[in-house]
């Protein structure tokens, strides 16, 4: 089948139902991509699912976007794409056609409200400062940043009742910061972690917000963070 804007396909897996497309910001799916030189680019089954924001995939990789708007949920197609409809592409993309067996598994949230807001759960670690944390995911260690670092991570936060109020994840850009100027709670909180590295912290109001000048939205009191630190630069 070709389709209006060029490209073409064939149902590799019919889905459950036909009418029914992916329309939320966020699309999670699989995707086996190769070039026109045989290189597999992506392997579904290495790489585990995608969630991608479609809206920057757009800008990216219109022909990939398009086409994960035009497949119904569940079903598996093979995409053939020209390069230019691709561009300008993943980093490193050659100027060769592209085939893509695509499997849309719907619209997802990429940020999930933790359970534990209210407090820390018994088997939390403690600083002395009233900080508390658990490690959510271990990445493969190695050395952590300092003061003096700048770090690339992605956060979520959200207040102890529940209210998110800052989401790098939601706007699928990560966050670059100098350590020192960040909220005292980041500043005793980063320095535990190695890269890859995925952690929660429950950060007392003192060493959060409450004693920085009140505006709008300015988040109070204990604050809960998901922080998953990518890179950091050496310290100066």
């Amino acid at each position: 089948m070709e389709t209006a804007s060029g490209i073409s396909y064939v149902v590799l897996k019919p889905g459950p139902d036909a009418s029914k497309t992916a329309s939320g910001p966020f699309i999670e799916f699989r995707a086996d991509v190769w070039s026109g030189d045989g290189v597999t680019r992506a392997n579904s089954r290495e790489s585990g699912p995608q969630l991608a924001l479609v809206q920057r995939l757009a800008s990216e990789q219109p022909g990939l976007a398009r086409a994960l708007l035009m497949s119904p949920v569940g079903e598996t197609r093979r995409w053939w794409f020209q390069a230019d409809r691709l561009k300008p592409g993943y980093a490193g993309m050659p100027d060769l056609p592209h085939v893509v067996d695509l499997t849309v598994l719907g619209t997802k949230d990429p940020v999930q409200t933790p359970e534990d807001l209210a407090a820390p759960p018994a088997d939390a670690l403690r600083l002395p400062s009233g900080i508390a944390y658990r490690v959510l995911k271990r990445g493969p260690g190695g050395p952590s940043p300092t003061l003096a670092s700048t770090v690339e991570i992605h956060y979520s936060g959200w207040t102890s009742y529940g209210q998110l109020f800052d989401s790098s994840v939601q706007r699928d850009v990560r966050a670059v910061f100098p350590l020192q100027q960040l909220i005292l709670g980041w500043q005793q909180g980063l320095p535990l972690m190695s890269r890859g590295d995925t952690f929660r912290f429950w950060i007392p109001g003192p060493l959060a917000y409450d004693n920085a000048p009140a505006g709008p939205g300015t988040p109070r009191g204990t604050l809960v963070f998901d922080i998953t630190l990518y890179d950091f630069s050496p310290a100066p």
